[in-house]
């Protein structure tokens, strides 16, 4: 475990400013609701992902996919960009060891993570974790089931009773959130985290990142000379939450949280020179004065990737048919004759209304190979229309009847259009077989 040195400085300060506004952005996210229903949430209960007003069903898994795509294109462009700046800045990882430490150094002050510590004060900082860690694994969770429910499974006492599944992966949550926190902390970043181990691939010499200045600051300063700028004070040695030196070159344990530059800037000023760490690319501490080539192969590749997986969903978006139908033929019913005459299929119909509000569904054949006409039959009476309701999987069975005699050809096809009544431009075509029953 590894407890850096508090520092402060210009970038220590617009971090816990941006950590000020992701700590409750991470926490509250789940609970906020468009239109009634959450902002975001992959809902495994329900088995369904809530999107900015949207509804996505199992069917729709590619929808979740092209997300996970986008998200990792933009993680891959902004990382040839400006480096592991989500790292250091937007992290749960590193935002929450920061609250942790926060914690920490307000209880016990200097004392804090050294080993002459006040026993009591450490036991109160630890309860503090865990009701934290706590907080963090509700928080979590809430991004794939109903926080509310929750919140009234506590209120209503009904955890004794029956304990829901949510509360076993609670405690799993908490110990592990706690344990990482307390003590794994940024060894995460350094040893676990897959991020760290490809992200070196992403950058090359243009790539924005935490990079020390060695032809200034080299050779380091030593007693009885003075030769480079640096003066070898190690201040950006111990302030480093990785505990790595930042000037034995681009380290892939970095995370780029800046701590080192408000360091150096520090002891720089002292000497009043420039500081010899800050953000900027290789290319530019090999030459004084260059400027950062942000349009270049890498970015050009990863940015096009990131432009056409967006141009793609907005368009599958913006064509998507909020309701969704699935027409099986029954198993149980087999095709049969009627009295007087005619021919009666049995099929099941699933139904799914992805939006908001209550909808009416018209079903009726399109085009078909029988020559007689088809009666689509629901209940025995010829249906108008399904009504079902907002957010909601209907099943229903329908029967497809005919009067034709002609049996030359022992299976047809109809095509079957369901159509939104309040907006024909939500119609779904489904093609379905039409067999004659097999005269023994």
């Amino acid at each position: 475990m590894v407890i850096s040195r508090q520092i402060s400085g210009k970038i220590r300060s617009a971090r816990y400013f941006v950590e000020m506004i992701l700590i409750p952005f991470y926490v509250f996210l789940p609970w906020l609701h468009w239109n009634g229903h959450p902002l975001i949430r992959l809902d495994i209960p329900e088995r369904k992902f809530y999107l900015l007003g949207n509804i996505f069903t199992p069917h729709e898994g590619f929808y979740l996919h092209l997300f996970l795509i986008g998200m990792g294109l933009s993680l891959f462009f902004f990382t040839t960009l400006i480096g592991r700046v989500w790292c250091g800045w937007a992290c749960p990882q590193t935002v929450f060891t920061d609250l942790f430490d926060f914690i920490g150094r307000t209880i016990l002050g200097s004392k804090y993570g050294k080993k002459d510590a006040s026993i009591i004060g450490t036991i109160f900082v630890h309860i503090l974790w865990i009701i934290l860690s706590l907080i963090g694994a509700m928080a979590w969770i809430s991004y794939f089931a109903n926080p509310y429910e929750m919140i009234n499974d506590i209120r209503f006492f009904s955890l004794s009773i029956t304990p829901p599944t949510w509360i076993y992966f609670t405690l799993f949550f908490t110990t592990t959130l706690y344990l990482d926190m307390a003590f794994v902390r940024e060894q995460f970043c350094k040893y676990i985290c897959p991020y760290a181990r490809f992200q070196t691939v992403l950058m090359d010499s243009n790539s924005v990142n935490v990079t020390y200045d060695f032809k200034r600051g080299e050779p380091r300063r030593k007693a009885g000379t003075q030769i480079g700028d640096c003066t070898a004070c190690n201040l950006c040695l111990v302030v480093c939450p990785t505990g790595i030196d930042i000037r034995e070159g681009v380290n892939v344990s970095c995370i780029a949280c800046g701590k080192c530059v408000d360091a150096c800037t520090k002891t720089m000023s002292k000497e009043g020179k420039k500081t010899l760490i800050g953000y900027m690319s290789e290319n530019q501490a090999n030459h004084p004065g260059a400027k950062v080539n942000w349009v270049r192969p890498r970015s050009l590749i990863y940015g096009f990737l990131l432009l056409c997986t967006l141009v793609v969903s907005s368009i599958l978006l913006y064509n998507r048919v909020p309701i969704y139908a699935n027409i099986l033929p029954d198993r149980i019913i087999q095709p049969m004759e009627i009295p007087g005459g005619g021919v009666r299929n049995f099929y099941d119909i699933q139904l799914s209304n992805m939006t908001f509000e209550n909808r009416s569904l018209n079903v009726f054949v399109k085009a078909s190979t029988l020559v007689s006409p088809v009666q689509i039959l629901l209940g025995g009476t010829t249906i108008p229309s399904i009504s079902i309701e907002a957010n909601h999987t209907q099943n229903y069975r329908i029967i497809l009847e005919t009067k034709t005699q002609d049996r030359s050809q022992m299976v047809h096809q109809i095509t079957l259009k369901i159509e939104d009544s309040k907006n024909p431009n939500y119609q779904l075509i489904k093609k379905i077989p039409f067999r004659f029953p097999i005269k023994n």
